[in-house]
């Protein structure tokens, strides 16, 4: 299961949090705005409960007729203002009610109890009631006034706000992104150049990135610097090891010459073989030190070109009668130059050395982002028993250096990628057959 990305979990985050935050946000505006408004319509509810109640104490009209002296929306058929008197004698309503009646609470004497009920026409009324005693009696007065369309358009009001938040949080996340993406850009170079290294090429970042961060770029600095010094030094001793060498070898040599010219064949064969076996292994070390690359090597391989330009070199070492059939990639691929020119050199030289008539290459990039190979011949090809030495160290499988010369070096190679390698029969061809992988690091990724 691939992990989430850096970047991804903090826009989610971020993106969280402030989700959060909207719709607290929108939950305490609708809380205020219902309280506002219905502290509004109840402040002016309340003028007319006290303005009902004083007409109810002074006149001798009846209570019907006070819509008039508290406005004429309270005489108006359903004007949305309504009153409603509860008392011994019955209930007495607004003449704006017409023949609906209206839901109130009884409420006791000195109590004041604030509802919401459905009014004519399905209005949406705010009712206000209050308990009083007036003349030794228990009366209930009700007023009630319609919040339906200013509710309606709070609510337009709070849905356009809503949407603007909305559109700024979507704002604040594209540029929170773009920061990130901007403070973790060191990052992707730190990437990179670990991928670089992979390959061989030792070329340090620049460590200026936001604090959290630089150690890591110091850290990948100090890690290139220590591999180029490791491999200059290692190039140094080698050389070293082997200029020191060259001269006890010639005068081992010169001494088999002058036991061979006194008569001792034997002995001088023997010492040659023992200066033979001592040239070739210093001349193989020396050649896997290369293979780390150079101080700047080659930024890739050009499978197809490269190979080509192999091809015509080996028809020039061993001469024409040999037809090379090459599938290859096009383009060029995250592997270092000097290292695929070493390996492929190798193997296509072995093939080259006992084809009878063809060569065939097939090389393919695959779905899990390796280079996957198959190298066969058409040539004698090996028993199993003696295709299970190949590659070890020192394995050289014919007294011709045929199949198993170099490819010591292959093996070190493949190792080095983190690839894999066998050997088999060619069901086609009757030969070698050699199959390969190898990783290609950061190929077809986003940094």
């Amino acid at each position: 299961m691939r992990r989430l990305s850096l970047r991804l979990k903090l826009t989610l985050l971020a993106a969280a949090g402030l989700l959060a935050l909207v719709l607290a946000q929108a939950a305490v505006l609708r809380v205020t705005l219902s309280t506002l408004v219905q502290g509004h319509v109840v402040e002016g509810l309340e003028h007319d409960l006290d303005t009902l109640y004083a007409r109810l104490l002074e006149s001798e009209r009846p209570p019907a007729e006070f819509g008039a002296a508290l406005g004429l929306v309270y005489s108006t058929p359903l004007s949305g203002h309504y009153f409603r008197i509860q008392g011994p004698g019955g209930v007495v309503r607004s003449r704006s009610l017409w023949d609906e009646d209206l839901k109130t609470p009884d409420v006791p004497v000195g109590h004041r109890r604030i509802t919401r009920a459905p009014g004519p026409l399905d209005q949406r009324l705010v009712v206000l009631s209050r308990g009083y005693r007036i003349d030794g009696d228990r009366v209930t007065l009700s007023v009630a006034e319609e919040v339906g369309p200013l509710a309606d358009a709070v609510a337009r009001w709070q849905g356009r706000f809503l949407w603007a938040t909305l559109v700024a949080v979507a704002l604040v996340l594209g540029l929170q992104l773009w920061v990130i993406r901007r403070s973790l850009r060191p990052l992707d170079a730190a990437v990179a150049a670990c991928r670089r290294l992979e390959t061989g090429e030792a070329r340090p970042v620049d460590d200026r990135g936001p604090r959290e961060i630089a150690p890591v770029l110091q850290a990948v600095n100090r890690l290139v610097r220590h591999h180029g010094l490791r491999l200059n030094r290692s190039r140094r001793a080698l050389g070293n090891v082997s200029h020191a060498l060259k001269t006890p070898l010639a005068v081992l040599g010169q001494l088999a010459d002058d036991l061979d010219a006194g008569g001792d064949s034997a002995t001088a064969r023997a010492l040659r073989t023992q200066v033979s076996a001592m040239t070739g292994t210093v001349e193989r070390e020396m050649r896997r030190a290369r293979l780390a690359g150079k101080d700047h090597p080659g930024a890739g391989f050009q499978v197809r070109g490269e190979l080509r330009s192999l091809a015509e070199v080996l028809e020039r070492i061993h001469g024409g009668g040999v037809t090379l059939d090459l599938e290859a990639p096009d383009g060029v691929l995250p592997l270092d130059g000097e290292d695929m020119l070493e390996l492929f050199g190798n193997l296509l030289d072995n093939a080259w050395r006992w084809a009878a008539s063809r060569v065939r290459v097939r090389l393919w990039v695959s779905p899990r982002h390796t280079l996957e190979g198959i190298i066969e011949d058409d040539g004698p090809g090996l028993p199993a028993e003696r295709r299970a030495r190949l590659g070890q160290t020192g394995a050289v499988l014919d007294e011709g250096g045929g199949h198993g010369l170099g490819l010591g070096i292959v093996q070190d190679i493949v190792d080095q990628y983190r690839g894999d390698i066998r050997y088999h029969e060619s069901v086609d061809l009757g030969g070698l057959r050699v199959e390969f992988t190898l990783p290609l690091p950061g190929y077809g990724e986003d940094p």
